[in-house]
């Protein structure tokens, strides 16, 4: 946590409050600190890049060796709590707050503990770990994809993150995908379907997507690439398009972001999904190896989004959460 003011301090607790309960047994208190970012560290006056504005960053760090790896999260409507799993089987609960211009100022009041296998003990190994995407239905129900061992399990709520999840069948067509080419972003839509996208997978030139659809299974469709880059997450907008946030690396290049809007009305089965590009984040502007995404209405009632970058455990990359306002509303 940065360093505050008493009024700051009073808000911490209120938000507190509004954290949704998790049994203390599965969970510890961890404290964070955390570093202010801008959007062009070379010119920090730029606010914004293709369709968004910025609305503050930080790069967050713990004296907890466990935490780090954080790879998806969900956002209260309120956008005042997150929710996050990581790469090495944990999950996150953390309050954020913001400056009196409606800024992302500070990450507080962080819970933390372990996710569960189906008989309650902690999950051992990389293999059964790698918990890749976060998805939370209309009944508040959540969906976990992992990746390596690839498979999805459901949880009732947030108050149950640290108990014992239920199965959800998997896409039959997933057993194919290489140890790191599963299920990296999976967003519930609002007709209660479950649109899940592989980092690797392919179809043909294509990356493979899949479609549960309540009462009818899961129906496969495909991510059609634009450059190198790879989807790591997806997000539901109000109008029912999904938010895609994509990924790609190249030695001269670095890590680079991208976001792209597809319209939900491309969104059945047997479609190939390409949607159009929303903004591009390359350097000079703040990137790291963001994999998580989430959208909420602020309450001037803009659209923000929130990404969240996962440092791998490695001293070079680094643990970001941003925001942005969407500039063209079109949800």
């Amino acid at each position: 946590m940065k360093q505050g003011s008493f009024p700051l301090f009073i808000a911490a607790a209120v938000l507190l409050f509004l954290l949704q309960p998790i049994p203390a047994a599965a969970q510890t208190t961890l404290t964070l600190q955390s570093q202010v970012l801008v959007l062009n560290p070379e010119d920090t006056e730029q606010q914004t890049v293709g369709g968004l504005r910025w609305r503050g960053g930080l790069a967050l760090s713990a004296q907890d060796a466990a935490f780090g790896g954080l790879s998806d999260l969900l956002i209260d409507a309120d956008g005042r709590t997150i929710t996050a799993v990581s790469d090495s089987g944990r999950w996150l609960r953390a309050a954020l707050l913001y400056d009196a211009k409606g800024d992302l100022s500070d990450v507080v009041m962080a819970q933390f503990g372990a996710l569960k296998e189906a008989d309650g003990s902690p999950l051992a190994g990389k293999r059964r770990q790698d918990a890749e995407a976060l998805a939370r239905f209309a009944d508040r129900a959540l969906v976990i994809g992992f990746e390596r061992d690839h498979r999805l399990w459901r949880l009732p709520s947030v108050k149950h993150l640290g108990g014992q999840p239920l199965p959800m069948t998997a896409p039959p067509g997933l057993a194919g995908a290489g140890s790191n080419a599963g299920i990296e972003a999976l967003v519930a839509l609002a007709d209660g379907s479950l649109l899940a996208f592989t980092e690797g997978q392919l179809s043909g030139e294509n990356f493979r997507v899949y479609l549960w659809q309540n009462g009818k299974g899961w129906a496969d469709l495909a991510l059609k690439p634009a450059g190198i880059f790879r989807p790591t997450g997806a997000t539901l907008l109000p109008s029912g398009d999904v938010m895609l946030l994509e990924r790609r690396f190249t030695i001269l290049g670095g890590v680079g972001t991208r976001l792209r809007q597809i319209p939900k009305s491309a969104i059945k089965p047997g479609a190939v999904l390409e949607g159009r590009e929303i903004a591009e984040l390359r350097a000079p502007l703040t990137r790291d190896n963001f994999e998580g995404i989430a959208a909420h209405r602020a309450p001037d009632g803009k659209l923000r989004l929130t990404l969240l970058a996962d440092d791998n455990f490695n001293a070079l990359q680094r643990t970001l959460i941003v925001q942005f306002e969407l500039v063209e509303d079109e949800s």
